[in-house]
């Protein structure tokens, strides 16, 4: 079967199958020319991505994710050479097959965060919460020439979306009743930025996009992967991703990141800008959010969870 005949749930059917997307990657390899020797299938992701003889990496996007394929391959076209403090994948090549984008890009080594995450001691923890910081910013100088036409540049439609639909979104995830109620009053207009200095931002910079490698055996930040989601926006949004997948409350990582990024420590204004758009995020889920510390766990209002999620000294 092509690829370009799969519907989006015979490809949910299929995504397991092993031996249909070795036969495609070994197509896209002889259609480009390039002779391999082994391939191994990475689990993580929704697209299928493959590792090339631990030197190349093959994305392959699903006909409904090429939107996902346009903004991947724009970034990295537009940060050759710009991020130093970490490596980034260099693209190699890039093209269709069967009806598909496809992406062939350099393999940065190292280990995914998530996988290692709790082997991390408290120092290396903080030395990592410090070079992410100062890799977010290196991003967020990136020029965006051109980025504006490529990538979702609608920062302020955004926001307001979210604004209008924050109490069905969370509803619909089964936040507390007391929470919700309090969603409207805790989202205050003043606090969001509608008309920023546009960025490029991830909007997700967590364990899953990190790549860590061993340096005098340390572990330390190495890399950072993934651009598919990038979009324009406010770079505060930015920040986000680390403090709440990664540092769980945790006052001294968190005060180390945002040092590190230029902001030194959390007063009023950011603690309140920040839930706000902890709560507005694509991705949120304050339930979530909560469950991963003894003390957000026990907070009774939207509040006191700011308070506990971004604590003040």
């Amino acid at each position: 079967m092509y690829l370009s005949e799969l519907t989006y749930s015979q490809y949910e059917d299929m995504k397991e199958n092993q031996e249909f997307w070795n036969e495609k990657m070994i197509g896209i390899l002889t259609q480009w020319g390039k002779n391999f020797t082994c391939l191994k299938r990475y689990s993580y992701g929704a697209n299928i991505v493959y590792n090339c003889d631990d030197k190349l990496v093959i994305k392959l996007f699903p006909d409904h994710l090429n939107d996902q394929f346009i903004r991947e391959l724009a970034v990295l076209e537009a940060i050759q050479e710009k991020v130093k403090i970490v490596e980034t994948p260099r693209l190699i090549h890039h093209g269709s097959f069967e009806g598909w984008s496809f992406i062939i890009m350099t393999l940065v080594e190292g280990e995914l965060l998530i996988d290692i995450w709790y082997e991390l001691s408290f120092d290396e923890k903080i030395n990592l919460s410090k070079d992410l910081a100062k890799t977010i910013k290196e991003f967020h100088r990136i020029p965006l020439n051109g980025l504006e036409k490529t990538l979702p540049n609608n920062w302020r439609e955004f926001i307001e979306h979210q604004f209008r639909n924050m109490k069905a979104y969370h509803q619909s995830l089964g936040l507390d009743e007391s929470f919700l109620k309090e969603l409207e009053l805790y989202v205050e207009e003043f606090y969001l930025e509608k008309n920023p200095k546009k960025t490029l931002l991830t909007g997700e910079y967590t364990p899953y996009n990190l790549l860590m490698n061993q340096v005098d055996g340390k572990w330390k930040l190495n890399g950072v992967i993934d651009f598919a989601d990038c979009f324009l926006g406010d770079a505060d949004y930015d920040l986000l991703g680390p403090i709440l997948f990664m540092f769980n409350s945790n006052q001294p990582l968190i005060y180390a990141f945002l040092d590190s990024y230029g902001y030194p420590g959390l007063n009023d204004y950011l603690q309140k800008k920040l839930m706000s758009y902890a709560i507005l995020h694509r991705f949120s889920d304050l339930s979530f959010f909560a469950s991963q510390s003894v003390l957000a766990k026990q907070a009774k209002s939207i509040d006191e969870l700011a308070r506990i999620l971004f604590p003040l000294k």
